[in-house]
């Protein structure tokens, strides 16, 4: 399985109370993407990889235009539905992969993609950066989170490539890609962009600003 089908049918086989728990965690919980977007003066914002819509919910509760895209049409129509359940203006939530993106350029003042840069070959992530950074504004700013190895992740079965990718080969995580970021890789994901650590913990939370 690859790591597109790994995600195409973990979404048609989810949980709707389990999205409905997540959703309210995010909700919860303190953010500094959120934090970073409103210093930025953000309006129009792309939820890449927008899985079932829980954090573009969010960011349009706090005021924020969100359009998003997921690679799994079936996340796609999630996130739509969410937002419109729940009241929130938004714009179209589309299936499309995160290496080529249907949107013109500078089309968001800013662009999130919380858990995806980190679940691609490190080789596509940087491309999947310059494509995000293709659709963001000059002076706006690509805003990604990137995971730790937790201790599941180290202890399923998997292998690793040159690079320090991982594919998962067992378990619940079969055909799952996943890099382990370490400080000194970060500077390849920004090709030569301002970058910024915003959070430290569990991982990374970065912004790459568009000059």
């Amino acid at each position: 399985m690859s790591g597109a089908s790994f995600w195409e049918s973990t979404w048609k086989a989810v949980d709707r109370q389990h999205l409905a728990d997540y959703a309210a965690q995010l909700d919860r919980a303190c953010d500094p993407i959120i934090d970073a977007l409103k210093t930025r003066n953000a309006v129009r914002v792309c939820d890449a990889g927008c899985g079932c819509g829980a954090y573009a919910r969010k960011l349009a509760q706090h005021g924020f235009a969100v359009s998003g895209f997921d690679l799994s049409a079936d996340a796609a129509a999630l996130a739509q539905a969410l937002l419109a359940e729940n009241g929130c203006l938004s714009g179209e939530f589309r299936a499309a992969d995160v290496l080529d993106t249907p949107y013109p350029d500078g089309a968001f003042d800013a662009v999130v993609a919380r858990d995806v840069l980190d679940h691609l070959p490190r080789a596509d992530a940087v491309k999947a950066v310059r494509e995000l950074l293709r659709i963001t504004r000059r002076g706006g700013c690509v805003l990604a989170t990137l995971d730790a190895a937790d201790a599941d992740y180290v202890s399923a079965p998997h292998t690793v490539n040159a690079d320090g990718d991982c594919l998962f080969t067992g378990g619940k995580w079969a055909g799952m890609v996943f890099h382990p970021y370490a400080a000194a890789e970060l500077a390849l994901l920004a090709q030569g962009h301002v970058l910024r650590i915003l959070d430290e913990s569990g991982g990374f939370t970065i912004a790459i600003e568009k000059g």
